[in-house]
């Protein structure tokens, strides 16, 4: 199997456990496969997979993005005064995302210019954005959002929920992007190899900065989806949703080692992590049960990404061997060996 076929396959098998695992649960508990049930579970899944996917694309780049729970939050906040305020959601709306994109791009201009590692330049903002949030409520819920906003959160569509279609059609836009575009390629070819990217005139250091800013973006959007939905917000507000969506992402075939993945693969990881934590409260199950099921199911996943990265250098160093090693010769009627290329001498 080679290694496009099995980067693939890690897609396919994720999709496969999210619907399995639907079956599964359904025989033990027909409820739950109800179609109302269902919905419900596609519903909470929008935030989740609107995280992962911004995630994603940073990790694509080969960096990581852990405070995309307090851009969240942050921009959350921000988007509900300026509701309460009387600010129409039309103009609401579009500087959200706005904002989460700048609070994105803070974290890439600090990788990039700053040259800050993302796992600790993501962490500071973490605190940062969480430490804001926290300055500007009070530590106080931001309530009585109006209810036209919140109207979005309950309007229906051919029996799903609104945010499930319109959540469904950004993910698909982005996943074209990623990979019918000059951008999506350069942003795949920046998380491969960001040396050789650079030599050949990718410009790596703004592909980077984009790459945080969606992520930045997709926070806001899942900001915007949690007030609609719950109609009230905290400097609380997904707290810990980070690690959720980077799991989602690697659960789904994102590779931590970059220029790996894509948006349906993290979809999907985002509906199997969703489906499991629903399914085990719908079962009665405890709550502290579903936080160990999803680190097992990521430590299993960040095996499996573990072992896809050796073999892909594998791979890249037998290519690198066959493109460097001379030809063949034959010496005193001997075939020469592969000790005779590597060492230089001749077989006696």
């Amino acid at each position: 199997m080679n290694i496009k076929n099995l980067l693939k396959s890690r897609e396919m098998i994720t999709i496969a456990l999210a619907i399995g695992f639907i079956i599964v649960v359904g025989i033990a508990q027909p409820n739950f496969v109800q179609f109302s049930n269902l919905a419900r579970v596609l519903n909470s899944t929008v935030i989740l997979a609107l995280l992962t996917a911004g995630v994603a694309v940073v990790i694509i780049t080969k960096n990581i993005d852990v405070s995309v729970g307090s851009t969240m939050a942050l921009t959350g906040i921000v988007a509900a005064l300026m509701l309460k305020s009387g600010v129409s959601m039309f103009i609401v709306i579009p500087l959200t995302l706005l904002f989460g994109g700048i609070l994105g791009a803070i974290n890439g201009l600090g990788v990039t210019i700053g040259r800050v590692p993302s796992i600790v330049m993501t962490l500071g903002t973490l605190g940062a954005y969480r430490g804001i949030s926290f300055m500007i409520t009070g530590g106080h819920s931001v309530e009585n959002i109006p209810s036209e906003f919140k109207k979005m959160g309950t309007t229906s569509l051919l029996g799903l929920p609104l945010f499930v279609w319109l959540t469904l059609g950004i993910l698909i836009v982005l996943g074209l992007i990623l990979s019918k575009t000059k951008t999506g390629r350069t942003i795949y070819a920046t998380g491969d190899n960001i040396t050789g990217a650079h030599l050949i005139g990718v410009p790596t250091k703004t592909m980077t900065v984009v790459a945080f800013a969606t992520s930045g973006m997709f926070a806001s959007m899942a900001a915007l989806v949690f007030l609609a939905q719950i109609g009230s917000i905290s400097n609380q507000a997904g707290a810990g949703i980070e690690m959720r969506a980077i799991a989602a992402a690697v659960i789904g075939g994102v590779a931590l080692t970059g220029g790996v993945g894509t948006i349906l693969g993290a979809s999907f990881g985002a509906l199997f992590i969703t489906t499991a934590t629903s399914s085990l409260s719908f079962l009665g199950v405890p709550g502290f049960w579903s936080d160990m099921v999803i680190g097992a199911i990521l430590l299993l996943a960040l095996f499996a990404d573990s072992q896809v990265g050796k073999r892909m250098e594998r791979k890249r160093l037998q290519a690198r061997y066959q493109r460097t090693a001379p030809p063949p010769t034959a010496s005193n009627n001997h075939a020469a060996t592969p000790e005779t290329i590597t060492t230089g001498g001749a077989v006696s």
